[in-house]
């Protein structure tokens, strides 16, 4: 398991925490933080409640942020762990806040992404929850400048890596905070109005995967309902070239390493072939956010090589006349 992966198991497991805990969330006060009261009658977001995005109402403008009703737990969003001696700190707010977002995130991105596997969901979902992007949320909005800090903050700026001591970390934490001030300072549209602000603020962030998900969508409605159009792009290449002692093969190979847009690690992958006259053949190729989307993007490429699958087709079919099979036309893709 990688680095990368390892972390990303271990966020998984303190979200997982954090929302097991959210259900149990009491109005017991340790004496250092703000005490919100109806926390208990909170309601949370529904999946009937959260809909889909739609590209065409996505807006490059920044949305209207919600205000918070409480002055005395707006003060808190903004007050750092090191200002604790002026009052309670955001830590608690911003615990919450951190299980909201994901929350929400997690159900509008499963609305709106319907065909997609859940890996490429989780990835989706990182790219509006990670801490850079929270930051910049909160700083877009100038939230920056009422930042209660230490007075030996300049020491805190980093290059963006998560720990306490980063700006950027401490940013994310306060937006998480303001969000869940936001909702528990407004018990009756808090929810509704936060919910409706994130939405508008993360399809800015995902606009170009929303737009390219409905795309897809489009094709897909559009193409014949065929058995050969029904297989995945791996399936129809093996149905194509495929017979026995015909070795189709995908490995990694050399790509880019990273998405120039998200940041996000990228997999390239190859489909070989060993058969029909050749040796470790490379039909094509393809690079995507997951090894198992960049495996089936290299089949599709592949099969858009029409010149190629019709040399390797002809080389099926003789093979089939050869040992006495019925020969049967294999469909076009």
């Amino acid at each position: 398991m990688s680095k990368r992966q390892a972390a990303s198991l271990d966020g998984e497991d303190e979200h997982d925490s954090k929302r097991q805990s959210l259900a149990r969330t009491s109005t017991e006060n340790n004496g250092t933080d703000h005490k919100p009261t109806g926390l208990l009658s909170l309601p949370v977001p529904t999946i009937r409640e959260v809909t889909p995005w739609v590209s065409s109402e996505i807006t490059a403008a920044l949305p209207p942020i919600p205000k918070i009703l409480d002055a005395e737990l707006e003060q808190t969003v903004f007050r750092h762990p090191g200002m604790k001696t002026q009052g309670p700190s955001y830590e608690r707010l911003e615990w919450l806040g951190d299980a909201f977002l994901e929350l929400t995130a997690s159900m509008l991105i499963y609305q709106t992404f319907q065909s997609v596997p859940a890996g490429q969901l989780s990835q989706l979902r990182e790219l509006v929850v990670r801490n850079r992007n929270l930051a910049g949320y909160f700083r877009e909005y100038g939230l920056d400048a009422r930042a209660q800090l230490p007075p030996d903050a300049h020491l805190f700026r980093g290059q963006g890596k998560s720990n306490d001591k980063d700006i950027t970390k401490i940013h994310a934490d306060m937006f998480e905070a303001y969000v869940a001030a936001a909702v528990i300072s407004d018990p009756e549209n808090g929810l509704q109005n936060t919910v409706s602000w994130l939405k508008r603020l993360f399809g800015r962030t995902l606009k170009e995967q929303i737009v390219q998900n409905e795309k897809k969508e489009k094709k897909r409605e559009a193409e014949p309902s065929t058995p050969m159009a029904q297989l995945c792009a791996k399936d129809q290449l093996r149905v194509h070239i495929g017979a026995k002692g015909i070795q189709l093969r995908y490995e990694d190979m050399p790509g880019p390493a990273k998405d120039k847009h998200s940041g996000l690690p990228l997999f390239t992958i190859g489909v070989y072939l060993d058969g029909w006259g050749e040796r470790n053949k490379l039909l094509g190729w393809g690079t995507a956010l997951g090894k198992k989307e960049a495996g089936q993007r290299a089949a599709a490429a592949a099969l858009e090589n029409k010149k190629l699958m019709k040399l390797y087709r002809a080389k099926k079919e003789k093979m089939r006349e050869d040992s006495g099979e019925n020969v049967k036309q294999e469909p076009e893709s």
